[in-house]
């Protein structure tokens, strides 16, 4: 079962609003992709269906162009050739036109308003191409996952990636009809390649979307069954930006299905899974180490070595320094564009796993240095 009935709501194949944030969107689309990723469900005709639907709806919202353009105009909007100020000139017309009283006049005497006073070929007047040549169609997306080291997805690399591959049908050529066949008139358009479209008061005529304009329609290719490409695999080599964080998406234009009829081929969208690391983890930008320390140099202080992404750099604890300290190196956590995290340190005193005589009386002696009780402080 598909996402929704109504492809053309992309903000309902996310579960949102139009009032939905970019951070609402991105965290609905991370969520619906590890669900449907066709890696996750293999052999899923739904599941790679529902992610490419999302994956479009998240390709849309998350590019403030695009989802204005979406937002004014619908999937319309979307369309190749489409050109939103004749688009807003003609809206502007109509809506004077519906306004005119003789207009209204003529509507009413042929039975209310919508009545087809106004006859446009929507096609022409955004610029489409004629309604007899096949429309182009964009190749769909492909998702893939990268499992990442921790330092890896921190400082960026190049990985291969194995994806599923398209090509067009050697059968059909890439048409999706069966070769010999003959042709039958579209039931849709009853052979006309145009349809009529009606939206509030004004009437459209529209290119016909089962058989593209071409009024009539073919048997489906037995090889490729319609679909016009023919499924393999290949290996890409995808650049990880620095930064990458656990879910993070990459989108790799062009790198997707093929296009149909001269259309784009689609897009290569690909999630990222970081492994955890033994020692540090992460928190946005900040990176957080818990530092083992001797009772010495917690004590008396020390310069002590420690690792970071631009290589090893000497941390200076503090005399007399408690367990749980923390200590903060700037710009040494996580580089991303133009923002570097931190890099903070917390100290994690070790008594030593042996003792003697001589270490006990020292302990000893030490508890005769505290000035105050050390759980004093610790009340419900």
């Amino acid at each position: 079962m598909c996402l929704m009935a109504n492809a053309d709501d992309l903000y309902a194949r996310l579960g949102l609003t139009p009032t939905a944030t970019p951070e609402e969107i991105k965290k609905a689309y991370r969520k619906l992709a590890r669900k449907w990723h066709p890696d996750l469900n293999p052999g899923s005709a739904e599941a790679e269906e529902n992610f490419k639907q999302i994956a479009g709806a998240h390709d849309v919202l998350s590019d403030p162009d695009k989802r204005k353009l979406y937002d004014e105009f619908g999937v319309e909007g979307l369309r190749g050739g489409f050109d939103p100020e004749q688009a807003r000139a003609y809206r502007k017309w109509s809506e004077q036109q519906r306004a005119r009283p003789d207009v209204q006049e003529g509507a009413a005497r042929r039975g209310g308003v919508g009545g087809g006073d106004f006859d446009f070929d929507i096609d022409e007047l955004l610029g489409r191409k004629s309604p007899r040549a096949a429309a182009p169609r964009a190749g769909r997306d492909i998702g893939a996952r990268v499992e990442l080291p921790f330092v890896d997805a921190l400082r960026g690399a190049e990985f291969k990636v194995d994806v599923p591959s398209e090509a067009p049908c050697a059968v059909c050529s890439g048409t999706g009809d069966q070769p010999g066949t003959t042709p039958t008139p579209c039931s849709d358009c009853g052979g006309r390649g145009r349809r009529a479209v009606v939206q509030g008061p004004m009437s459209f005529v529209t290119t016909c979307p089962t058989c593209d304009g071409e009024g009539s329609v073919r048997a489906a290719c037995h090889a490729c069954a319609g679909a016009g490409v023919e499924h393999g695999q290949r290996t890409i080599t995808v650049r990880i930006p620095p930064g990458a964080e656990d879910g993070s998406i990459l989108t790799v234009r062009g790198k997707g299905g093929p296009g149909r009829n001269g259309g784009p081929p689609g897009n290569l969208i690909i999630e990222t899974s970081v492994q955890p690391h033994p020692h540090f983890r992460r928190e946005g930008l900040d990176l957080f180490l818990t530092l083992p320390v001797t009772v010495a140099e917690a004590y008396s202080g020390a310069s002590i070595p420690i690792p970071t992404l631009d290589g090893t750099v000497q941390l200076k604890i503090p005399p007399r320094s408690q367990s749980g300290s923390k200590l903060r190196l700037r710009g040494k956590g996580v580089a991303r564009k133009e923002e570097r995290g931190d890099l903070l340190v917390e100290l994690s005193v070790r008594l030593p796993d042996q003792a003697d005589d001589a270490f006990a009386t020292a302990v000893a002696a030490a508890s005769a240095l505290y000035s105050e009780p050390v759980r004093e402080e610790i009340r419900l």
